[in-house]
Order: structure tokens, then C-alpha cells, then sequence
């Protein structure tokens, strides 16, 4: 009797081992999770930083403008450098991509692809590229990550980027107007504070 009742709470408690045992498991793996998703999220947006530097470079910006402007100016050196920058934009989106087939990122790529295309491939020359590249990246998802971009960049403006660089310069001339305005004033202001002291005195 003894032994049997004892070899019960032998067998209990290895049963409670094991669920603890199960339960430290999980809580690993989500852990585990958690991180992998925090590192997914920390390097998908130290991706789009370094595309972003890679415009504020006064070369390139250089390069990138006349694209939007001039393409057909571009020299085969400008051009081996557009391809760089513009393979950067999609890899981050394959990234992208790749995460989110993995369960590691929770937007749906087809918004973010409608939003890479009204930043980066507003323009005639990019979607030209993208038409001349894209069969580069045909293999992921059985072709759904292409068709995804496609889909994404003709719907996008082949003006839009150079509409919203104007859009800021237009901007910023009415800032430096109503700011000289301004000038303007305070100094016809003050001319009339001297004047009425002038009368006062």
C-alpha cells in the first residue's frame, strides 16, 4: 500500500515536471518569438534609413534629380548607380516580404508596396527600370512577390515624385515671401513707433 501510494506521487509529480518543463518551453519560444520579431522590425527600419542617407548624399541627390528631370542624360555611371539605390528599395521590400510569410512582421505587404511606390517609383525612369529588372525577382512566392510590385508600381504617377519636390519648393518660396512680408512690416512698424515718439517728444 505504501509503496503504491508512493510511487502515485512519484508519477504526479513527474507529470508535474514535465508540465513545467512544457510550460518553460513555450515561454522560450515565444520569447524567442518576441525577439526574432523586435530584431526583424529594428533591422527592416535601419533598411529604409540607409536608403533615405543614401538621398541625402549631395552626389547622388544630384544623380537622382536629374533622373526625375533629364532621364535621358543619364550617363552609364549615373545609371550603375541609380541600380544600386533602386535594387536597395526592392530587396528591403523582399525583406519585407519574407517576414511577413514567416509570421514575424504583421502589415500586409501590399500596402507597404503602394507606399514604396509612391516614394520611390513615381517617376518614368524607376518604373522603366522596374520593367527592365523585374524578372530578377520573380522566384519568391512562386512569382506573388513580383506580381505584388508590379501591381504596386503601375498604379503609381510617372510625375509624382517630381510633383512633390515642386510641391516643397512651391512651399517654401511662399514661406520666404510671407516671411519678407513680415520683415517688411515689423520694419514699417517700427518706423511708425519712431515717428509717434518723435511727435511725443
Amino acid at each position: 500500500m505504501v509503496t503504491d501510494r508512493i510511487s502515485r506521487w512519484l508519477t504526479v509529480g513527474a507529470n508535474f515536471g514535465v508540465l513545467v518543463g512544457i510550460a518553460f518551453v513555450i515561454l522560450e519560444i515565444r520569447q524567442s518569438s518576441d525577439i526574432a520579431t523586435a530584431q526583424v522590425r529594428l533591422d527592416y527600419a535601419a533598411g529604409w534609413r540607409s536608403i533615405d542617407e543614401k538621398r541625402q548624399d549631395e552626389a547622388f541627390a544630384l544623380v537622382l534629380s536629374k533622373s526625375l528631370l533629364r532621364p535621358d542624360e543619364l550617363s552609364f555611371s549615373e545609371i550603375v548607380q541609380l541600380d544600386g539605390y533602386y535594387i536597395g528599395v526592392i530587396d528591403q521590400m523582399l525583406s519585407a516580404y519574407t517576414a511577413e510569410n514567416a509570421g514575424l512582421r504583421d502589415a500586409q505587404l501590399q500596402g507597404t508596396a503602394a507606399q514604396v511606390a509612391f516614394s520611390y517609383f513615381s517617376n518614368a525612369y524607376a518604373q522603366a527600370w522596374w520593367q527592365h529588372s523585374r524578372q530578377a525577382w520573380s522566384q519568391p512566392g512562386g512569382g506573388e512577390f513580383q506580381r505584388i510590385m508590379d501591381k504596386a508600381i503601375a498604379s503609381a504617377s510617372k510625375r509624382g515624385n517630381q510633383q512633390y519636390y515642386e510641391g516643397i519648393q512651391r512651399q517654401l518660396s511662399r514661406v520666404a515671401k510671407d516671411a519678407s512680408s513680415s520683415v517688411d512690416a515689423s520694419g514699417r512698424l517700427r518706423q511708425l513707433i519712431c515717428l509717434v515718439c518723435h511727435f511725443r517728444r
